[in-house]
């Protein structure tokens, strides 16, 4: 796998759910010609605190930029890892 350099952003905490539909919108640059790697991380979180270790780990997902443009209606689901 490649190289993750920094978080990018975080969704808002949607409470009670297993379905939950996020409201914020995160752009990024895509490139046709490179491949661009991203993670998403997902955590159970129970508290105010914004350290990810005080919060419950569930799991993440790998995948590219380009999986999630080229995906119908731009819209990707993988099983977490």
């Amino acid at each position: 796998l490649s190289f993750f350099p920094s978080q990018f952003g975080r969704t808002e905490v949607i409470d009670n759910t297993l379905n939950p539909d996020f409201v914020r919108k995160y752009i990024l640059d895509y490139f046709f010609e490179e491949k661009q790697n991203i993670r998403f991380d997902l955590y159970d979180v129970d508290s105010k605190s914004p350290d990810l270790s005080k919060h419950d780990f569930l799991g993440q997902m790998f995948c590219t930029l380009g999986e999630i443009v080229g995906s119908p209606a731009s819209r990707l689901e993988k099983p977490l890892g």
